[in-house]
């Protein structure tokens, strides 16, 4: 059976202790937080209570809640998996609940006075881990060594490859319900940078011999009938030519955030979140990208922009990968470099704001981007201008636009932009949604509220644009796209404020004379 590719309904599941993989469950010390203050007692809470699960699930407004979705009959294998993860990961666990406790105590002892004496006092599991810091205000704070914790921590004892045809709209909420054995699904025990995993995944875009994979893989005989049906003699789709090679630029939108622009000389893939199957609406796949890609850029690591799932499977065609710098050692910001050490990926540029990387007839300059990420102190988030052909596109992300004078003074610097690319995800998901096993004290339901992950409203993103002067503005990033669900959770109707705000902004700017657009789906445009 040769020349053979991977069927484009399956999918590629990278999990960490059977649960879909994002950036945070690959930072040992945010994995250990989030099992043992969201992921086990979700476990323990459908354990006890599978009928308040069942019931939430039949209800489709409910999708993307914190609620399993497993039947009765699952909640023996739930429990197991609930004693292999307390057993497997035990020293995480424990690290989780250290580190709560002494930090905790840290918060409320500490004023002011000299904190030589704390190192005695901290448990074994954080010695040589972290150090105790005061701001410049005298408030306390514990330092991470994420370097070192990464070195020590089993991660790979935790990491397997799920493979499934299933289709798009059929996934389960990635942070909601673990992926257990079921029919038609094969789990590869690979660690994430594991180099066999390229060749997998080069079985999307080329024929290969399924003898060969399977021995490459050590795919047991008892297996061998669940691997081969995983694959198709059929090539996939492509729309047009991969790889662009004409005068100036071309830019290809292949929805959510993710934007490939190309010069005859390089190929620039931000944010890659892009689909998989082959539909006949439109879409550009994975099978339309370049064989090579000399640079993903990655704005922030929310798990709709910096993917461990399409990483893995662009891997062997990346180049070098562009990060923002973390705030060293904050709990809630995670190194993104060190994440991507664990995917496999090692040629890696870290940006502080204003750096810029020079390209072959253009440059990548790092912005301030503020928003999205509830006024935590996460310094690993960028928005970017790239110069190229003469041109220059601005990329915002979800930026919320609170502070106009920023983008006057970001201008000051820039010069003429051509395009502006903008989110307005204006309603976004509270802070607890993503960050609230990572916090110290807990949120109030005020404030939880208050501090939503949101980008910019019609009036703020009007102000960006006012500032920015861009001739051209697309919204997007709005999550929309049928490829998406079990990331996003979303299920915009059409009265959501979501869409009337970014119908509003583009209302305005074609007023105004600016060609203006919400993108879905994807979008080819040639500056030449």
């Amino acid at each position: 059976m040769n020349a053979m590719y991977l069927h484009p309904e399956v999918k590629f599941e990278p999990l960490v202790c059977r649960w879909y993989a994002w950036p945070h469950l690959l930072a040992p010390a945010q994995l250990g937080l989030n099992l043992a203050f969201r992921l086990l007692p979700l476990l323990r809470n459908f354990v006890s209570n599978p009928e308040v699960h069942i019931a939430a699930n039949a209800d489709p407004s409910m999708y993307g809640g914190p609620f399993v979705g497993l039947g009765h009959a699952d909640v023996a294998r739930v429990r197991a998996l609930i004693e292999q993860t307390e057993a497997g990961c035990a020293d995480l666990i424990a690290l989780a609940h250290d580190w709560r406790a002494f930090e905790k105590v840290f918060q409320q002892e500490a004023t002011g006075f000299s904190l030589d004496d704390w190192y005695a006092r901290l448990p074994a599991s954080l010695r040589g881990l972290v150090e105790c810091l005061y701001d410049s205000n005298h408030h306390p704070r514990l330092r991470l060594f994420e370097s070192l914790l990464a070195d020590c921590a089993m991660l790979d004892q935790t990491q397997e490859i799920m493979l499934a045809r299933q289709g798009e709209q059929q996934r389960d909420f990635f942070m909601s319900t673990p992926r257990l054995e079921r029919d038609g699904a094969l789990f590869l025990k690979l660690r994430f940078d594991d180099a066999r995993i390229e060749a997998l995944a080069r079985a999307r875009t080329e024929p290969c011999s399924l003898d060969a994979l399977a021995a490459q893989l050590d795919i047991a005989a008892g297996q061998r009938a669940l691997f081969d049906a995983l694959f198709t003699a059929e090539p996939p789709a492509k729309r047009g030519d991969a790889r662009y090679q004409g005068p100036g630029l071309r830019v290809r939108y292949f929805g959510h955030a993710c934007v490939l622009v190309e010069t005859a000389a390089w190929a620039m893939l931000f944010d890659p979140m892009l689909a998989i199957e082959t539909k006949d609406d439109g879409r550009l796949t994975l099978a339309d990208l370049p064989d090579h890609i000399d640079y993903v850029v990655l704005s922030h690591a929310h798990q709709d922009h910096f993917n461990p799932e399409m990483l893995l499977q662009l891997r062997h065609r990346i180049g070098r990968v562009v990060v923002p710098r973390s705030n060293s050692g904050c709990i809630a910001d995670p190194s993104m470099k060190l994440v991507l050490a664990q995917l496999g990926l090692r040629a890696v540029d870290e940006m502080d704001l204003f750096d810029t990387l020079a390209l072959d007839g253009g440059t990548l300059t790092a912005l301030p981007f503020t928003g999205e990420h509830g006024d935590l102190d996460i310094y690993s988030k960028s928005a970017y201008a790239l110069r190229a052909g003469g041109k220059t596109l601005l990329f915002l992300v979800d930026s919320d636009g609170r502070d106009a004078v920023l983008y006057e003074r970001i201008m000051a610097r820039l010069g003429k932009v051509d395009i502006m690319f903008i989110g307005m995800e204006c309603h976004g998901a509270p802070l607890s949604w993503l960050y609230e096993p990572l916090m110290g004290k807990p949120l109030t339901r005020r404030n939880n509220e208050s501090r939503r992950l949101t980008g910019a409203d019609s009036a703020r993103a009007a102000s960006i644009q006012q500032q920015v002067g861009a001739a051209q503005t697309f919204v997007y990033a709005m999550g929309q796209e049928p490829w998406l669900p079990h990331l996003m959770g979303l299920q915009y109707t059409p009265d959501a404020i979501q869409l009337v705000e970014s119908d509003r902004y583009v209302a305005q700017c074609r007023v105004e004379g600016i060609a203006a657009e919400r993108l879905f789906g994807s979008k080819e445009i040639v500056l030449e």
